[in-house]
């Protein structure tokens, strides 16, 4: 279906917008191809690209409030030439809209990205929001370029980094858990598959909503809102994309308060490569060392159920030192920096 709102209206090139429908395979496979084809380029450090996971994250998305995705077309161009991205969150944040503009590497510089990015900007208008999200690798200075002269600002940075299984000193972890352990003789771990009780999702709310203590940088941002729809939501969508999902909490021994946890994610069709979901220990609970025995934990889980996990990927803001140093000690090693750029609309004269 077409886009009213991203339209592009510039006369030079008159791009034509369309929004990928998740049960299109033809549409869905298009933008794979694309993305697949800049990420040679762009970012050669991470995985390509699967069709069947991108048709999955369109439907669901994270907590089924799905991304859309659109193909732009330039004119007599049967191959789409670039792809927009565009989040609205609904649950908090109601003044944000974040984006993703990739351009073709065959058709760059004729203006195909300043035309998605005018588009983008008319839709925040559109749906009175006030503040845009764009983002790069921090060390692409082309794109950062491209930002900063469309009025974008330097707000945060995000580092990816990777646990090579193979690569892991085991001996060093072994001594790390038993250390954790010991600072945490007062909780007791639970593995949790879904489908998860509501009676326990309903209690792993407050220790979900400790992410929020992470830092954002200079990013306009609330906190996240979550609440017992939202956890069955996020379960919902991540089961609905075909997700195999490992949780593990930290529950307190005396109160039976859970005060920590730590989830992982893979997907059938890419199954020696996990994803590292959040890992959260609530304020009341920190000091402990739960953070480090909930990850160890879950590298012994998964080296039961999941032996086939070559690599698992996470994300940390980039000045998340504590849980930067967890992950070093564990064994991941840096990828990659990404800068993420902000641009307000209310600043305009």
């Amino acid at each position: 279906m077409s886009a009213p709102a991203i339209q592009s209206r510039t006369e030079a090139h008159q791009l034509r917008v369309v929004r990928v429908d998740p049960q299109d395979r033809t549409a869905v496979t298009a933008s794979v191809d694309l993305l697949n084809a800049a990420q040679r380029i762009d970012d050669p450090g991470d995985h390509p690209a699967i069709p069947e996971l991108v048709a999955g994250w369109l439907e669901f998305g994270w907590d089924l409030e799905p991304d859309e995705r659109y193909l732009a077309y330039a004119a007599h161009c049967d191959e789409p030439v670039g792809i927009l991205d565009v989040a609205l969150p609904t649950r908090d944040n109601r003044h944000l809209i974040w984006g993703n503009i990739v351009v073709h590497p065959g058709h760059r510089r004729h203006g195909h990205g300043s035309e998605l990015l005018a588009g983008l900007v008319r839709r925040a208008e559109t749906e009175h929001r006030d503040t845009l999200w764009l983002g790069t690798g921090e060390d692409d200075l082309g794109a950062r370029t491209f930002l900063e002269h469309h009025g974008f600002h330097y707000a945060s940075h995000d580092a990816r980094r990777r646990q090579v299984l193979a690569d892991v000193d085991q001996d060093a972890v072994a001594r790390l858990h038993a250390q954790a352990s010991e600072a945490a003789e007062d909780y007791v771990l639970e593995r949790l598959v879904p489908p998860v009780p509501d009676e326990v999702l309903e209690q792993l709310v407050e220790v979900t909503a400790a992410i929020n203590d992470a830092p954002m940088g200079d990013l306009t941002f609330e906190d996240e809102v979550f609440d017992l729809a939202r956890l069955q939501d996020i379960e919902t969508a991540r089961v609905g994309r075909g997700d195999r999902i490992y949780r593990i909490a930290a529950r307190h021994r005396r109160t039976g308060v859970i005060g920590g946890h730590t989830l992982v994610g893979l997907h059938p069709l890419d199954p020696t490569h996990a994803h590292q979901g959040d890992t959260a220990v609530h304020r009341d609970h920190r000091g402990h060392r739960l953070g480090l025995l909930l990850k160890i934990e879950m590298m012994r889980w998964l080296a039961e159920a999941e032996p086939q996990i070559t690599e698992i990927t996470t994300w940390n803001h980039a000045d998340n030192r504590y849980m930067i140093d967890v992950n070093e000690a564990i064994g991941y090693r840096l990828s990659r920096v990404f800068a993420a750029y902000e641009r307000s609309l209310s600043d305009r004269s």
